[in-house]
């Protein structure tokens, strides 16, 4: 391919091009009561139950509790239960909530709150996109099918104060699982109040270490330290403000002028010019995630041509596309998981063809491409969906003329559709869409945080994708008698997964991020997973 070409096109296709501010000076009126989060857009949703996102998890860590927090490394640390025990068998969690834990308007946290908070994440009326999380309490997956009632749960308050969990199959990530911003409490009595009102920020009562203030969509969203919550003695910002900054160039410049504290993402046409400005605010931290597309299986053009799907995949050029386009040191994916996921363990399941020539490569692509029934005298069209971010379009851009220059303009027309997030992600979840740009963050330091997007009964897989025969190998690694038994299982049922080729995997990601010198408590460096909370950060 070549690569001038494909550099000319992301130079023209600049939206908005890097302006300077005229000083670096901090031009801000800010104090150590308030700091200024740019969080990359609105929260499509504050309900716990509903959350799907990163951007909606930023606000959902500040408003709400689990039973279980984590720490700046993401391991699980004693939340709204002071401790807990576990079973022989590591079947039965039995928590202790903490003396004196209090919603946001003063009324206590009970373990029935907990036991309703669970129920709703696993009731099909509720359709909770992570309503997988409770498919290991007994009988979780019976009522996501509808089989059984809510109150079926494998959880019980034994007491106000203590809450026992039945599951399955012992799980050693249960407790990370825990962490999980759908897991957080929520009160019954104000729900079962408001009804679907109950996230109006006039009607929201909160378990976290923030409360929302003011909500201003498109605008802002402005936090206050909860006087309720269990640990308020160590949150030490009493004010955080939200900003739905979509524009990269608009965030750096507001942070250059003082106007913001940390960033949520940084242009990366600008990444060594923002790295030379900036040597101590600047992080480019490895991040525990996948970029990767999204093939419409419901589509017959798709579902019933592998060898389309083969092609589309091979042709994209990894190397080309993080060094040349990204350059933010992402590493090029061949694979449905990372290969840093559980310390290596699934990190030899890379496309065979990952390790041939290019040349070889788009050979191999065009062979197949013509197999699939296109060419010039039946050319392929094709969309790409993704939501309204400066990156998002400039890697659907170069993906698109690196398919182009494989296999010619005349056998190919690619087409971009640009959507905000809440849209783009309604269109995602309903298959409104041909091929969609997709991401996805692990949750925690398990592969099966990956695996739900490909999973049958997963709300996750967009794809709408099925392999039974990997879906009964990750039944069976549920009950794997041995750690290596679990993980071969696991890795065959990916390799049947990846075989159909219905995900392009594209890069491991990284995260680059602008922090004030006067931002102190927040160990960014070392956070891989990017779960925040903002009663972590200390105003000089």
């Amino acid at each position: 391919m070549n690569k001038n070409k494909l550099l000319g096109l992301l130079i023209l296709s600049a939206a908005v091009a890097y302006l300077p501010a005229c000083s670096k000076k901090d031009s801000s009126t800010q104090n150590n009561n308030t700091i200024y989060v740019d969080n990359g857009d609105d929260a499509p949703t504050i309900d716990p139950a509903m959350s799907s996102d990163v951007t909606s998890a930023r606000v959902i860590y500040d408003l709400f509790a689990g039973l279980v927090d984590f720490d700046q490394k993401n391991q699980p640390i004693p939340g709204l239960a002071k401790r807990w025990d576990v079973s022989p068998d590591g079947q039965t969690y039995t928590f202790y909530l903490r003396d004196g834990i209090k919603f946001s308007d003063g009324t206590p946290i009970t373990a029935d709150d907990v036991v309703f908070s669970w129920q709703r994440v696993s009731n099909p009326k509720t359709a909770s996109p992570y309503n997988t999380l409770m498919s290991n309490v007994v009988n979780g997956q019976d009522i996501i099918d509808g089989k059984l009632k809510p109150d079926t749960l494998g959880i019980k308050a034994i007491d106000s104060k203590t809450v026992q969990v039945s599951l399955v199959n012992s799980d050693p990530s249960f407790l990370q699982i825990c962490t999980m911003p759908n897991l957080f409490v929520v009160s019954k009595a104000n729900l079962t109040k408001h009804g679907d009102k109950w996230t109006d920020p006039k009607n929201m009562v909160v378990s976290g270490a923030y409360k929302i203030k003011d909500w201003v969509i498109k605008g802002h969203m402005d936090l206050e330290k909860n006087s309720n919550y269990y640990d308020v003695n160590n949150v030490s910002i009493p004010n955080v403000v939200i900003l739905p900054i979509t524009d990269f160039n608009a965030s750096l410049n507001q942070y250059s002028t003082g106007a913001i504290d940390v960033t949520n993402s940084m242009p990366v046409d600008q990444y060594k010019k923002i790295n030379k400005e900036y040597p101590k605010d600047a992080h480019t931290v490895a991040m525990e995630a996948l970029y990767f597309y999204d093939f419409n299986m419901s589509l017959p053009k798709y579902r019933d041509n592998l060898n389309l799907r083969k092609a589309l995949t091979i042709a994209v050029d990894r190397e080309a596309l993080t060094k040349d386009v990204l350059g933010q040191q992402q590493t090029p994916s061949y694979s449905y998981v990372s290969k840093t996921i559980e310390q290596g363990s699934f990190s030899n399941l890379d496309y065979d063809w990952s390790v041939i020539s290019r040349d070889q490569q788009i050979a191999l692509a065009k062979d197949l491409f013509t197999k699939a029934g296109y060419g010039p005298d039946h050319p392929l069209e094709i969309n790409i969906n993704y939501n309204t971010k400066d990156i998002n379009k400039k890697i659907a851009i170069a993906i698109a003329s690196m398919w182009q220059n494989t296999f010619g303009e005349k056998s190919i027309k690619v087409t971009q559709s640009n959507q905000e997030w809440k849209t783009f992600l309604k269109a995602r979840r309903s298959g409104d869409f041909d091929i969609a740009r997709d991401a996805w963050s692990a949750d925690y330091d398990d592969v099966t945080t990956y695996i739900t997007k490909f999973s049958c009964n997963s709300p996750m897989n967009y794809t709408k994708y099925c392999n039974k025969d990997a879906e009964a190998l990750l039944q069976q690694a549920q009950q794997a008698p041995s750690p290596d038994q679990r993980i071969n299982l696991i890795n065959r049922a990916i390799d049947k997964a990846q075989k159909d080729y219905v995900i392009i995997p594209l890069y491991q990601e990284t995260y680059f991020r602008l922090v004030k010198p006067r931002v102190q408590g927040y160990n960014i460096d070392n956070n891989h997973f990017d779960h925040v909370q903002s009663k972590w950060y200390k105003l000089q």
